[in-house]
């Protein structure tokens, strides 16, 4: 398979990577080091009548190395980025300490990095139409555990799209992390396991680095053991900063990476690295960069229009 073909089907591809695969039932939660002195419960606000808007972007690359050593060949290519505008409103009470949330998804827009990324510029963009306008519902505990979340995409949604926004809405990342139910403090160290499939693990180690009042910032790392017969495993570690009054990220920036070895040519090996760069924060202005901007399908009374 020509390199080319494999780099254009990876950076789309690593659309789906981009949220860490750490959906799943939980099956463990561990508290490895309190920290430091002094200590107390850290538990979410949840106020009637919250609402933030918040823009995740995600900015995808894929390198292929073909051979080791003096002889190896390598290229590095860098997808389209893309950015997804969310608005997220308090809906109701959920019993329990829990709080149900309104989720909308604005328009969507993919950005070219260059002339040969239009291609698969335009191509995200049509995918990611079935998003735009829609809206989806999540709940959360007290503690920052994700009970719930979906989406209602549009008709013609794809596989990947489903499977994007499933693991999102499912995620760890997704909202200010599950705190433990014992107090910590500065250096607090835990970790929550989830299951994958059958018999695959998703391990989410978190490390309290920072806290101020109600303004805390904690480092990541994301660890998976696949199930039998998978290839590929998906690393990530990032930083999130939190604040207790609102329940989601105040900001949030992470790197998730997997290599794969697609076969060999001759005697060398041809490896492909994806890492997929996603930031969530509060929502502002898109940065001025070069590049073509094309947005997403739109879809209102009127009915569907392309991307332009």
């Amino acid at each position: 398979m020509p390199v080319l073909l494999i780099v254009t089907c990876c950076l789309l591809g690593s659309l789906v990577q981009a949220a860490p695969p750490v959906e799943g039932e939980a099956v463990a939660m561990a508290l490895l080091e309190a920290g430091a002195s002094p200590r107390r419960v850290l538990r979410l606000a949840q106020r009637p009548g919250w609402d933030q808007a918040a823009t995740l972007r995600v900015s995808p690359e894929v390198e292929t190395a073909l051979g080791s050593g003096a002889d190896q060949e390598s290229r590095t290519e860098y997808g389209p980025e893309i950015s997804v505008p969310l608005q997220v409103t308090w809906a109701a009470e959920a019993g329990r300490g829990q709080s149900r949330y309104r989720v909308r998804v604005g328009r969507p827009e993919v950005r070219a990095v260059d002339e040969e990324g239009a291609e698969p510029a335009w191509r995200l963009a049509e995918m990611l139409g079935a998003m735009s306008g829609r809206e989806g519902t999540v709940v959360l505990s007290g503690t920052g555990q994700l009970v719930q979340g979906g989406l209602a995409l549009g008709s013609g949604a794809s596989f990947q799209l489903h499977a994007l926004v499933g693991t999102a809405l499912s995620s760890e990342w997704f909202a200010t992390p599950q705190f433990p139910e014992s107090p910590v403090g500065l250096g607090a160290r835990w970790a929550v396991a989830r299951t994958l499939g059958a018999s695959g693990l998703a391990v989410v180690a978190y490390e309290l680095v920072a806290l101020h009042r109600d303004h805390g910032r904690v480092r990541f790392q994301v660890h998976t053991r696949l199930p039998e017969g998978s290839t590929t495993a998906v690393v990530a570690q990032g930083e999130l900063r939190f604040d207790l009054r609102q329940p989601f990220p105040a900001r949030l920036e992470a790197v998730f990476t997997s290599s794969t070895a697609l076969g060999t040519e001759g005697h060398r090996r041809l490896v492909v690295t994806r890492r997929t760069r996603v930031s969530l924060e509060r929502a502002g202005a898109l940065s001025s960069r070069a590049g073509e901007v094309v947005a997403a399908p739109w879809t209102d009374e009127a009915g569907e229009v392309r991307a332009r």
